[in-house]
């Protein structure tokens, strides 16, 4: 006599292996929100200060005073000292300002 055994999991244990991967994506989750919020600091705070070199490299070259304001065809583009205008990856948007002052951004968490 033959016996025939059935091959496979028992739904038992799919769903304790579900459980498992559910609790650790709820453990990861925040900690990979808190690293992609800490990236965008980051790369907005080097756009800026790329934004800034641009300005004081503009300011030395035309021989402007600290006051002056350079506009975004003076910095930006083929021919200028950055090629095109970076963008902040929070969707916020950059303010050049005046050469002695430091480039802004309007999102609110990258305004330090």
């Amino acid at each position: 006599m033959k016996t025939k055994r059935c091959v496979g999991f028992t739904l038992v244990e799919i769903m304790i292996v579900v459980a498992i991967i559910g609790l650790l994506a709820a453990i990861a989750v925040p900690s990979f929100r808190h690293a992609i919020a800490e990236s965008r600091l980051k790369a907005c705070a080097l756009n800026r200060k790329s934004i800034d070199a641009a300005k004081l490299q503009w300011a030395v070259d035309h021989q402007s005073p600290p006051t002056a304001m350079p506009t975004d065809t003076d910095l930006f583009g083929e021919e200028a000292y950055i090629e095109h205008k970076p963008n902040c990856p929070a969707s916020g948007s950059y303010a050049v300002n005046a050469v002695r002052e430091k480039c802004t951004c309007s999102y609110p968490a990258h305004r330090n």
